[in-house]
């Protein structure tokens, strides 16, 4: 038992290690500070998808902790949860129907993804919306702002996640 916990919560370091290399790695940089990284959701979601949620949950946590590294600006505390600790461990909820289907992968990746940028549109909404242009509603530009790059970037690695042979991953990670 002692040596499965060690593996899992090397596994967790690793996959939040190589998310948080992955969101340094901008594809393009949108105004304010959004951006869409080379699929930094993906790791996270691939561990849930082979470990299950804990694992999951676990590394989002903690890429969220180290997304911090990169800066942080903070307006109240609950912006603070909704734009750095809770999207990264939603992506942790992808692996709710385990890797053997596909669509049910496809599914609880969608589900996360969602979850995950529906925080970022709250917090945009509510603690951003000065920044919409005059006479536009705050839900609406934080709609846009955040499909535009968390969205894109979430749709990008519900992609790439589902290009990868998971049994294969499976067989590796989990098995042995």
């Amino acid at each position: 038992m002692r040596n499965s916990n060690v593996k899992t919560l090397v596994m967790i370091a690793l996959f939040a290690a190589i998310a948080f290399v992955l969101n340094s790695i901008k594809l393009f940089t949108m105004p304010y500070g959004g951006s869409v990284s080379l699929c930094s959701m993906m790791p996270v979601m691939l561990l849930a998808v082979l470990m299950g949620n804990r694992a999951g949950l676990a590394c989002g946590l903690v890429l969220g902790l180290l997304s911090m590294l990169n800066g942080v600006y903070i307006v109240h505390p609950a912006q603070f949860l909704l734009d750095y600790i809770l999207p990264y461990t939603f992506l942790g909820l992808a692996g709710f129907w385990g890797y053997q289907h596909k669509g049910k992968v496809f599914l609880g990746a969608v589900i996360a993804v969602v979850l995950s940028v529906g925080c970022n549109i709250l917090s945009g909404a509510i603690y951003f919306g000065a920044y919409a242009p005059e006479g536009m509603n705050p839900w609406v530009y934080s709609i846009v702002y955040n499909l535009m790059s968390n969205g894109l970037e979430g749709a990008l690695s519900i992609v790439v996640l589902m290009l990868l042979p998971l049994q294969r991953f499976a067989d590796v990670i989990v098995k042995k």
